[in-house]
């Protein structure tokens, strides 16, 4: 699948998920948004904006995205393996955690575009994802903790992210370039 650009494009190839009034088209979502199990042996933690963790089974996403999302997982944790000598699924995972690899604050939320309100944002797609707000908060000057092999893994799938936004917004990767 090739990775849209603009919202021309993201439309065509994603649906809409917006009614013509500009409300969540509760249809729309049943058809096309699902929970999206990480590969076996990670484990995802939401964080709240307190910070707190709490267990995630899966992110809710386009259906289109799982099989991509589920190869960049794999590779992550294929990556995160060859760092540790012999490692056990139980090391791969502490390690993960260590880099707040597996922390995330979702996907698909039907919002506004917070650059421009008159847009929907790409969370509403189910394109979207943000990853360890906390430590990788939109804002200038950009402040990250997430390594550069990590987003270089993502865009190696066809995702986008929010290093080189306007406002950076390292937290953020997204399937679409444009919009």
């Amino acid at each position: 699948m090739n990775t849209p650009h603009g919202y021309h494009e993201i439309n065509a190839l994603f649906g809409n998920p917006a009614n013509t009034d500009g409300s969540e088209n509760k249809a729309w979502v049943h058809a096309h948004i699902q929970l999206v199990k990480p590969p076996a042996g990670w484990k995802l933690y939401y964080q709240r904006d307190n910070g707190s963790l709490t267990p995630y089974s899966g992110l809710q996403m386009h259906i289109l995205l799982a099989p991509i999302f589920t190869n960049v997982m794999n590779e992550i944790w294929a990556y995160a393996a060859a760092q540790l000598n012999n490692p056990t699924d139980d090391d791969i995972r502490a390690w993960l955690h260590k880099y707040r690899l597996d922390i995330t604050a979702g996907c698909f939320n039907f919002r506004p575009n917070t650059s421009d309100p008159t847009k929907l944002s790409l969370h509403s797609y189910g394109i979207a994802i943000d990853w360890d707000p906390l430590h990788n908060p939109r804002k200038k000057p950009m402040t990250k903790s997430l390594p550069d092999w990590w987003y270089d893994i993502w865009v190696k799938h066809g995702w986008s992210d929010g290093r080189h936004f306007h406002t950076p917004d390292p937290m953020h990767v997204q399937f679409a370039t444009g919009a």
